[in-house]
């Protein structure tokens, strides 16, 4: 009997599999974490560190190692050097979320008070009870209350926000791009993100914005992936957490389906929103908004030059220089104006959601609303659509270093040193023209030639005797 042979296939390749080793790995790194940590601390976070290297190399990235490779070290370098310098607590909400790890002693006491005041208030929910379902498992379960922790949970989702960033580019960008201009826009995107100073500096502090960046992300997944029970679920949650977030997840799903009509008309509605409650001076504020998504923090302020805000203001200088290199990409090249056009409608409409945020916070404090006015740290609200930021960013530096084998503005193929080939196609017609005409003329002719001669021979057959025929056959 003959064996039936079956491929099955690797685990690499199968996504149940992976997915299954992911958790297990991730099981055992909060498990190694913990019982490292309870000795000591500072032991226990360059253990956790150490052990996130497989993890990350586990997650499904590109086939270009370098870009991983130095994504991830500068990452890490930048969390070591916040670590040290920076307070986890900056912030009253920040001490506010670690109030709660220490007034309740039992992880069942405050479920209680979180089940308790969520089925009170729903979506007009404390941000400190919703969150607290998050970071409180995690850190009752570590059985450690010292604020330097959240860094642990916090670093693990920046991971994920940009592997997840990734996928879905993988998966659903579809804008103009070559296959070398792929792979730039992925190496871009993947350094931007790993190596962001506001996004190293938000996962190292006692916030929930990297939270909020995660779900907005795994959100779009699920959308984009058609899993509407479990996006309804999610987005449930999110709202709670930052009830303007369906603003920023709508954002990414107009921005992969590319339905620009969509988010046309949701910046018209925002338009019309801020327009109504605040007036001509939100609108101002609006696209003043807009424009500090790239600069902020002020570079053009002395005291964001300090040691604690240099690096995010050396950002923002890089994206305003990116701004800058954006527009030229647009000016030269029609193919990319469908993209670019989109990415600011869309940061144009978190615009204005920010600008009602700081109205609404201005008002409840009884301060003075004006131009300029921006209410709120806007700096740390922009983080979820900063991976749009740094998809522009990849996106320009894509096609500026594209091949230089490219197209004219007709549309012809050119020639890096020789310029367009269907010129020197039509220079060099009339050198050959002569030598090409007698050629084919004289091939023209011996096909005439064997043609008469085979018509004849055909002609001469079919007029012999069947007993001819038969005869010179036999011989």
């Amino acid at each position: 009997m003959l064996e039936r042979k079956v491929d099955l296939p690797s685990a690499r390749d199968n996504p149940l599999v992976q997915t299954m080793l992911l958790w297990i790995y991730a099981a055992l790194l909060i498990l190694s974490t913990k019982w490292v940590t309870q000795w000591d601390l500072d032991v226990g976070l360059v253990f956790f560190f150490t052990l996130l290297l497989p993890f990350f190399v586990m997650l499904k990235w590109p086939n270009q190692p370098a870009v991983l490779y130095i994504g991830l070290m500068v990452m890490l370098i930048g969390k070591w050097i916040y670590a040290l310098t920076t307070d986890p607590l900056f912030g009253p909400d920040a001490r506010g979320y670690f109030r709660q790890v220490t007034f309740y002693p039992q992880l069942d006491d405050f479920i209680r008070y979180a089940t308790e005041h969520i089925t009170t208030n729903w979506l007009n929910s404390s941000a400190y009870p919703v969150f607290g379902l998050m970071y409180m498992p995690f850190y009752k379960f570590l059985d450690l209350a010292d604020p330097l922790v959240i860094i642990t949970f916090n670093s693990f989702l920046l991971v994920l926000c940009c592997n997840m960033t990734y996928r879905l580019n993988d998966r659903f960008f579809t804008y103009e791009l070559s296959e070398a201009g792929k792979r730039t826009y992925n190496a871009v995107m993947i350094i931007g993100l790993l190596a962001s100073p506001a996004l190293m500096y938000m996962s190292s502090v006692f916030g929930k914005d990297i939270t909020c960046a995660f779900l907005g992300l795994l959100c779009t997944q699920l959308l984009l992936n058609r899993r509407y029970i479990w996006f309804i679920i999610i987005l449930f949650y999110t709202t709670m957490l930052r009830d303007y977030s369906i603003v920023y997840i709508l954002s990414f799903y107009f921005l992969f389906r590319r339905s620009f009509k969509a988010a046309l008309l949701m910046l018209i509605a925002a338009l019309g929103i801020v327009f109504w409650k605040v007036g001509l001076t939100g609108l101002l504020n609006s696209f003043m908004l807009t424009v500090f998504l790239f600069i902020s923090p002020n570079p053009f302020k002395a005291f964001n030059w300090d040691m604690e805000f240099v690096m995010r203001t050396a950002e923002a200088v890089y994206m305003m220089i990116s701004f800058g290199l954006s527009v030229t990409v647009f000016l030269r090249h029609k193919e990319t104006r469908s993209f670019f056009a989109m990415c600011l409608i869309l940061l144009f409409t978190f615009g204005c959601t920010l600008v009602l945020v700081g109205f609404v916070t201005v008002t409840e404090r009884n301060l003075e609303y004006g131009v300029g006015t921006i209410g709120d740290n806007m700096v740390r609200k922009k983080v979820p659509v900063v991976p749009i930021l740094y998809m522009m960013n990849a996106y320009t530096l894509a096609w500026l270093f594209r091949p230089k084998a490219a197209h004219s503005k007709k549309g012809e193929a050119c020639h890096p040193r020789k310029g367009q080939i269907s010129s020197l196609q039509r220079i060099s017609e009339p050198a050959y023209g002569a030598v090409l005409d007698r050629s084919e003329a004289s091939a023209q002719e011996l096909v005439a030639r064997d043609r008469s001669a085979a018509g004849a021979l055909g002609a001469r057959n079919a007029l012999l005797p069947a007993q001819t025929v038969d005869s010179e056959m036999r011989r």
